[in-house]
């Protein structure tokens, strides 16, 4: 966490813990489904978690008695959302299945990044999809989504001037740059064939971002 006393996991039975490094104490969270992505805001007390059901949830993590407190859930278009009490309990919508051994993993959220200067984060998941939100809309402020439908692996803010842009790295084997202000694509590059594994944007300059790929190959692009 940004305080450097705490650290927040999140575990395969759906819970979310906020440590207290000194302490070794804990309190939780549980959403019903394996958390599979967490990321926190740079100066502010919110993190947003993703879970393998398609969902993310948005915290408060500044709760005065160390509980984490339910802002809002954010599902995906399509995912029906679990309901999150306070008291740190989850309630299924009405008709939903129980059987989380046969989840469908399609819509699993496989990397979150908020932005450090807009009240927006990103969420690339399973299918392919790249989503921007807005942190006070339970509506994406924009979709992508592959033609090969495949999983978005890392999701990546970075600036120029004042300009935000989202680094998307696929299982397809391609690096995405998109001018989050209004969603459009602004370059599309290969990686050799490589699936891209990891994605990491150097110096926060959206032109310039290191690949890992599934071939055992690190890449280094220079868009200038």
């Amino acid at each position: 966490m940004p305080d450097g006393k705490r650290i927040m996991c999140g575990y395969s039975d759906g819970i979310v813990r906020l440590w207290l490094l000194r302490e070794e104490t804990s309190t939780h969270l549980y959403f019903h489904s394996p958390i599979t992505a967490i990321d926190h805001h740079v100066t502010q007390t919110v993190a947003i978690i993703g879970t393998q059901s398609g969902t993310v949830n948005v915290v408060n993590t500044a709760s005065p008695d160390n509980v984490l407190k339910k802002i809002s859930l954010l599902p995906p278009p399509g995912v029906k959302s679990t309901t999150i009490t306070a008291a740190g309990t989850a309630a299924m919508e009405e008709g939903r299945q129980e059987e989380e051994e046969d989840e469908d993993v399609g819509n699993c959220v496989e990397s979150l990044a908020m932005a450090p200067s807009h009240p927006w984060f990103a969420v690339g998941r399973n299918d392919g999809t790249m989503c921007i939100y807005e942190m006070d809309s339970n509506s994406p402020r924009s979709i992508f989504q592959s033609n090969q439908m495949m999983a978005i692996v890392k999701v990546i803010w970075s600036m120029e001037g004042n300009a935000p842009y989202v680094t998307a790295g696929s299982i397809d084997g391609t690096i995405r740059i998109f001018d989050a202000r209004d969603s459009s694509l602004v370059k599309e590059l290969h990686n050799g064939g490589d699936e891209v594994l990891d994605v990491l944007v150097i110096q926060s300059n959206p032109h310039r971002f290191m690949t890992a790929g599934s071939g055992g190959i690190v890449r280094v692009f220079d868009l200038n």
